[in-house]
């Protein structure tokens, strides 16, 4: 399973790509191995500047840019939705 298998392209526009998670895949994301099965939405902006967000059920989000400092699971998000977004949804992010 990956995260193709739990998303839905939701936009796809000059400055961003939203994935939204499919309704039931709290359980299939925990078992990707670093999420928390309370996302919602997952938000990477295009660009130079890029920035992950991701949305949760409770209605906060967190975001991080590339070559912050973060944990391991949160590298492993960003690599998770950028290769996504690139490989199965096949969007530049240039």
């Amino acid at each position: 399973m990956t995260l193709y298998d739990l998303t839905t392209l939701d936009c796809n526009n000059s400055d961003c790509v939203v994935l939204k998670v499919n309704e039931g895949a709290e359980m299939e994301l925990i078992r990707l191995g670093c999420f928390n099965g309370d996302e919602t939405m997952f938000r990477i902006t295009k660009g130079m500047n890029m920035t992950y967000t991701v949305f949760k059920k409770d209605g906060k989000h967190y975001s991080w840019e590339p070559g912050t400092l973060v944990s391991d699971a949160m590298s492993k998000r960003a690599r998770m939705i950028q290769e996504c977004v690139i490989r199965y949804y096949g969007i530049s992010l240039r």
